[in-house]
């Protein structure tokens, strides 16, 4: 072991980096409350960055709609905090129109990059104590925005037509947006430690139940996604229907912009439809097995929307929702080394799935002005995916046992999860800058030679030995060995020698032979 590092373990209170930590009193706890500089400096950093980055880009894109369109700029404040509110989920009311479905692409962003900011700051063993401030500061700041946002828009209420919902619905949709944030975020990082939170033992089949639910939601709607994008292509001749309200170039790029938006709201109801239920706009529905009229919006997002009568083999595309579930399903059965809890974890899985798409489905939905409600009929989208997922996991579970070899699990232990990242090994005394290292190792030398002097001897162990050799072809090798300095006549006879070597020191192990 190298003395410096044994110094700087010996060294109450010292640090690899040579920063000084002053050890806390014997027998003094801080409490929960008690946060160090570092500490509170990441979490402002992670109440603040997110909120500030999006406020940042609501004033810039409504700084350039203002700018191309010749409003006002004294709606400017009100427009930035309804902008705000819109990215958040919360229903605008504009006039008499009430605004209840919006694109999902401004939510998804704002909640990957406060998911992101909170897992760079969880530490490498979190304690519970440590996972609620960091929940706490990723709430903070966007309910404080949300908060100042429902002051302007209430204060600019009779000025502007624009108004936002009650403060309930603004503060529950900002809550329940930023939890998932924060639970995605420490997930990612101690998937272990958020696990511990929960009072009762989480059996295995769940957790395997729960990963295969993920793969299950994101095959449908990859599924779902190639499904509009053939239906887009199919149905191309209706583009310049579409932009038949646009102008000029800035509402072509407007509409354009705005369908892109709107595409994974749109996504969403085409894995409604893959699964056999109905996508409600207002009095009309579009479904696998019929289409009734209504009124639609002019979107190139809705491009890829069927139009009636439905066809017969427009059933055959519920194969897809089944085929999913029958995947999901052999994943199970070949990777599950418990066979009683194999089906568990089959509806585990169909649960979870349908409840993220139930999520999804309420999250694209909402109240469109004029059109009325448009959405999924969530009812039955509940009742058909779970019925696909977990008819289709029993039927993939049962023919992978008896038709498959099972295959070994290709994911980690969540139990190594902690020793991936680099990060854990920044602060270790062993791993301190080369340069440091060496100069420490000069100067010790230089200042106490003493310490080597006894180990110098070590450096070339040589043995002098004085030889005859006589050479006989007729007669064997014989060799006469004396001891250095010996005036004596080297004996005939053979004599045993025993080398006693002394101990080397404790800073080199390789011994000298």
């Amino acid at each position: 072991m190298n003395s410096r590092n044994a110094l700087v373990r010996r060294t109450s209170g010292s640090r690899g980096t040579g920063e000084t930590v002053a050890a806390s009193p014997p027998g003094h706890d801080p409490g929960w409350w008690s946060l160090s500089p570092e500490r509170a400096r990441t979490l402002l950093l992670v109440a603040a960055r997110p909120t500030i980055t999006a406020l940042a880009a609501t004033v810039l894109l409504v700084l350039v709609v203002i700018l191309t369109t010749g409003t006002d700029l004294t709606s400017a404040p009100a427009a930035v905090a309804a902008t705000w509110l819109a990215a958040h989920q919360v229903p605008l009311t504009v006039g008499r129109t009430t605004l209840g479905l919006l694109p999902l692409v401004p939510t998804a962003v704002l909640v990957w990059l406060a998911a992101r900011e909170c897992a760079r700051a969880v530490p490498n063993r979190p304690t519970p104590v440590e996972l609620g401030w960091l929940t706490g500061a990723v709430l903070a700041g966007p309910l404080l925005m949300a908060a100042v946002c429902l002051a302007v828009t209430g204060d600019a209420a009779g000025v502007t037509p624009l108004e936002s919902a009650g403060p309930v619905a603004a503060f529950g949709w900002v809550l329940v947006l930023y939890l998932v944030a924060a639970a995605a975020g420490i997930g990612s990082r101690a998937w272990s430690s958020l696990c511990a939170l929960v009072p009762i033992e989480i059996p295995e089949w769940a957790v395997l139940g729960a990963r295969a639910a993920r793969r299950t939601v994101l095959r449908m709607l990859g599924c779902a996604a190639l499904a509009t994008a053939i239906s887009f292509f199919v149905h191309l001749s209706r583009l310049d229907g579409a932009y038949r309200q646009a102008h000029n170039f800035t509402d072509v790029l407007g509409t354009t912009l705005l369908s892109l938006l709107y595409l994974p709201n749109v996504v969403i109801g085409a894995a409604g439809i893959l699964s056999g239920a109905a996508v409600l706009f207002g009095a009309g529905s579009v479904g696998l097995f019929g289409v009734t009229g209504g009124h639609m919006p002019v979107l190139p997002a809705l491009i890829p929307v069927p139009e009636g009568p439905a066809s017969p083999w427009w059933a055959a595309l519920l194969l897809v929702p089944l085929g999913v579930g029958v995947l999901g399903g052999i994943e199970l059965g070949r990777t599950s080394d418990d066979r009683p809890g194999a089906p568990w974890a089959t509806l585990t899985c169909a649960a979870l799935s349908t409840l993220t798409f139930l999520a999804l489905a309420i999250l694209g939905s909402g109240q469109l002005g004029a059109v009325g409600w448009v959405g999924v009929d969530l009812l039955m989208l509940v009742v058909l995916m779970v019925t696909w997922f977990g008819f289709g996991g029993f039927v993939g579970m049962v023919f992978a046992r008896r038709f498959l070899t099972p295959a070994a699990p290709t994911e980690p232990a969540e139990e190594y999860d902690d020793y991936d990242d680099t990060d854990d090994y920044e602060d270790d005394d062993y791993f301190d800058d080369e340069d440091d290292y060496d100069d420490e190792d000069v100067d010790d030398e230089d200042d106490d030679p003493a310490e080597y002097a006894d180990a110098a001897e070590y450096d070339d162990p040589a043995v002098e030995v004085d030889a005859e050799l006589v050479e006989d072809f007729d007669d064997e090798l014989e060799v006469s060995i004396a001891a250095p300095g010996s005036t004596d006549e080297p004996a005939d006879d053979i004599v045993d020698v025993e080398v006693v070597e002394s101990d080397l020191p404790d800073e080199d192990k390789t011994p000298g032979r």
